[in-house]
């Protein structure tokens, strides 16, 4: 990662620029924090283009209460359940489709401050390489507690990690600066990025996919620029349990599988057999002290199916719940 010094202050983006942003929502059974993420989207000054509402198939009210509270965002209904990366496919393509210059992805359960897209929209002018742009993203704004600031991709557990994770915000991070990748709750991406590299990746269903996603747009002369004056809000985890449940822990290990056979470099795949093979045994004993033993398990097997190729056993997700 490097800093990136002596720049002079740029300006917020005139509105006629952020008016080429296209906001991708996509929801799954959770329409209070999908309403409350669409309510900070409309708080945006300037307000995005147009807000392209993916439905991944819901079986509650999700439809109508959206609909309802915003007749104006564009809601696309899913036949079935396609996970993160192919409902946020279904919605990036229609952006493209109706003139979209730049893409905002927001998970639902986040949302951002009235000036995060502007000043984002400002670090790109000043980085024109930059292809992919993330703030700093707060788990709990009120307590000032961070959820992300930038991903590190190498050493470590999981491949990557989370800058800031968990941490109060003490000045750290202050920086704009390039980053390894860039989550994909709050992640601005610039139209030419998808025409070069395509869209997500579906084969990862959810987590990951922002990996690979900004890891292929770096091999293809893109940078992953971290800019802090934009900031968001994110508890996380909303749609597999969060934290450590087997869902979560099932769907994360089975695509670090899947980047590391895409990806892997000599250090991720060193990090991969210390982290989460030879440690795995003590993870598990120290999950089952916890009363998390299925979530090690569950990790285990999402590794192996991963590196198998297998697809994601969602059937057994849904009867586990």
């Amino acid at each position: 990662m490097h800093a990136v010094s002596g720049e002079a202050p740029v300006p917020l983006a005139p509105p006629e620029r952020a008016d080429a942003v296209h906001a991708v929502v996509v929801n799954w059974n959770a329409p209070d924090d999908t309403l409350r993420c669409l309510a900070s989207l409309a708080s945006s000054i300037p307000a995005p283009a147009a807000v392209h509402v993916v439905d991944n198939a819901s079986a509650d009210d999700s439809v109508t209460r959206i609909g309802a509270a915003f007749p104006n965002a564009r809601l696309i209904r899913n036949s079935t359940n396609a996970g993160f990366a192919g409902g946020v496919n279904l919605g990036i393509q229609a952006a493209l489709d109706t003139g979209a210059r730049w893409v905002l992805l927001m998970n639902n359960d986040a949302t951002l401050a009235p000036d995060a897209v502007a000043t984002l929209l400002a670090a790109a002018g000043a980085q024109p390489a930059a292809g992919l742009l993330g703030g700093k993203i707060y788990r709990d704004r009120a307590r000032n507690v961070l959820w992300c600031c930038g991903v590190r991709l190498g050493w470590g557990p999981n491949l990557g990690t989370l800058r800031g994770f968990d941490r109060v915000d003490g000045g750290r991070f202050e920086e704009r600066e390039v980053v390894d990748s860039l989550t994909g709750c709050g992640l601005l991406v610039k139209r030419e990025v998808f025409e070069k590299i395509g869209l997500f990746d579906e084969s990862y269903f959810a987590y990951v996919e922002d990996a690979d996603f900004a890891l292929r747009a770096r091999k293809a002369g893109f940078r992953c620029l971290y800019e802090p004056g934009a900031t968001f809000e994110h508890p996380g985890g909303g749609s597999t349990g969060g934290g450590y449940s087997p869902g979560r822990k099932y769907l994360t290990a089975h695509g670090a599988a899947r980047f590391l056979r895409a990806h892997g470099s000599l250090g991720l795949w060193t990090a991969f057999f210390v982290f989460d093979v030879f440690l795995w045994p003590v993870l598990f004993a120290w999950s089952s002290i916890r009363g998390r033993g299925k979530s090690a398990w569950a990790k285990m097997r999402g590794t192996l199916d991963g590196f198998a190729g297998r697809p994601p056993d969602l059937e057994r997700l849904r009867r586990r719940g």
